[in-house]
């Protein structure tokens, strides 16, 4: 009991001063109460590292699909095997024939 009178006297001492009060104040504000309080930041600063990590992830798939045009670009068999992959393509008097499961 006379540990939690002398810390409630502590407490009472340093609100009596007002500069000390007006900080306890304002810090309260800034933490707890204003529009771009500490929660927010937090949120921002957590959604903002999950962009960072997509624009990461963005990057390394673009350099992907650079290296993927180099390639066709030098590489007429490449060119030639996706052609014939994908969109079926065949050369003068060649039968294909596609197996569908």
């Amino acid at each position: 009991m006379k540990k939690l009178k002398s810390i409630y006297s502590s407490v009472l001492r340093v609100l009596r001063n007002r500069y000390a009060a007006t900080a306890l104040l304002a810090f309260g504000w800034v933490i707890f109460i204003s529009d771009i309080d500490l929660l927010f930041i937090i949120e921002e600063q957590i959604e903002l590292n999950k962009m960072k990590d997509e624009v990461i992830n963005i990057s390394i798939k673009n350099d992907d699909l650079i290296l993927q045009l180099i390639d066709l670009e030098e590489n007429p068999d490449v060119l030639e095997r996706i052609a014939r992959e994908r969109y079926f393509m065949k050369k003068p008097l060649e039968e294909v024939y596609r197996i569908v499961d």
